[in-house]
């Protein structure tokens, strides 16, 4: 990968995480706030800000692990065991997302959805969890091929 694409991505991930840090600071907890208030509970506002800022810190952890495998690919050393470790880190990330993101459809199915008769909501919280489980498995078929390079790499080092 050349230096130049790097340094563009590295850009690309400091306007995103600034973007989530902006997010989490302001965006989120005013929406949830209205939403509460749109719902008359406060905890129900409560509830859904911090399960917003979990969800931006799944994909905080994520990014940082992103940004570590692109130094090693910037040393070359992307085929090692210390990668996995970093592919590890981003599908438990997913995984927590995931996670996060069916208990917000299960919490607007049981209780959002017959009070204020939004299925519009229903059907967005379903697309956030198909999408979550499609990062991760997405991210364990990475994981697999980056397993099959790393030993294409070593059998083809103990041939030169």
């Amino acid at each position: 990968m050349s230096r130049l694409a790097i340094v563009a991505l590295r850009i690309l991930l400091v306007l995103v995480v600034v973007g989530l840090v902006c997010a989490q600071v302001i965006i989120i907890p005013i929406a949830s706030s209205e939403f509460g208030g749109a719902f008359s509970s406060e905890a129900v506002g409560i509830f859904y800000t911090v399960v917003g800022i979990a969800l931006v810190v799944c994909v905080e952890v994520a990014l940082v692990a992103i940004w570590v495998l692109l130094s090693m690919v910037s040393r070359d050393a992307i085929f090692s065991a210390r990668a996995f470790r970093w592919v590890d880190v981003i599908i438990g990330a997913g995984l927590v997302g995931t996670a996060i993101a069916i208990a917000v459809a299960v919490h607007m199915y049981v209780v959002i959805e017959p009070r204020l008769d939004a299925p519009g909501l229903i059907v967005l919280a379903g697309t956030g969890v198909l999408g979550a489980a499609s990062f991760v498995a997405l991210m364990i078929v990475m994981r697999g091929l980056l397993r099959s390079a790393t030993a294409l790499q070593g059998e083809l080092a103990e041939v030169v």
